[in-house]
């Protein structure tokens, strides 16, 4: 019997202009309250910069943050692995200065800029990102559990090489794309972090389905029984799920039905 459905947030559930979720998903994850079967985001995001997209239903939903750095439920955290302190030294004291980078710290629920930047920031807002400002990583209250790199001309290959070989051994080093490099806790992953939600509400693989759309969610795949990769996702995303979806409402009916 299912008993919990997760979803990756980005390129799946779409948002409208004011950048919250539509009325449909929002009856679908009620439908599945009902019948007792929890829904969890899962994203690259921080959890304040996602929390009200969901708006009435905001505390009803586990949020898998910052690829599962941090795992927060009911505006508590419930799970987190933070960096090694001395990897969040070593990366903003080589990158923090170079003018090619733009660093953002993810806290538990909060990001964090070290440098004020009006362009970046529209750009961060655009997504529903209001960062707050510190003058070093030693001024961040509470532990950094993901750091954003980003350089608008691109990362090769040698840079992502460098990175993993003065970083790799403490952190997770990965990138969604030629412009963004994301540090993590060294083991974290959103499939890990989706085996410590399994954990905590004794919710089995074969009673969890999972919808995923990026690299990131492939991990997740592992985790479930029914794992369903949308239809417009890279070859890689799909040969690693089960089945392949147009769209998640349409599967959630299916589930409700059951």
């Amino acid at each position: 019997m299912i008993r919990l459905v997760v979803s990756s947030l980005e390129n799946i559930i779409e948002l409208d202009e004011n950048r919250e979720v539509g009325e449909d998903i929002l009856d679908l994850i009620v439908r599945l309250k009902e019948k007792d079967i929890k829904f969890a985001v899962a994203t690259a995001q921080n959890y304040d910069s996602v929390k009200d997209i969901f708006g009435r239903l905001k505390n009803d939903i586990i949020y898998i943050c910052n690829d599962g750095g941090v795992v927060i439920y009911q505006d508590k955290v419930i799970s987190k692995t933070p960096i090694d302190r001395l990897v969040c030294l070593g990366v903003t004291d080589e990158l923090g200065e170079d003018k090619n980078y733009r660093l953002m710290l993810s806290g538990e629920k909060n990001a964090v800029l070290l440098k004020s930047n009006a362009t970046f920031e529209r750009r961060l807002k655009k997504n529903g990102i209001k960062p707050e400002f510190i003058g070093s990583t030693q001024e961040m209250s509470g532990d950094i559990t993901k750091i954003t790199i980003f350089n608008d001309k691109g990362f090769t290959e040698a840079d992502f090489s460098n990175f993993i070989e003065k970083w790799g051994n403490k952190a997770n080093i990965s990138a969604t794309d030629e412009t963004q490099l994301f540090v993590t806790g060294q083991y974290v992953s959103k499939g890990m972090a989706l085996a410590v939600v399994q954990h905590l509400f004794d919710i089995s693989e074969e009673d969890t389905v999972v919808f995923g759309a990026g690299f990131s969610d492939i991990d997740m795949f592992n985790h479930s029984y029914f794992a369903y990769a949308m239809m417009n996702s890279a070859a890689q995303v799909r040969d690693s799920a089960q089945h392949i979806a147009e769209n998640v409402n349409t599967i959630i009916e299916d589930i409700l039905r059951m």
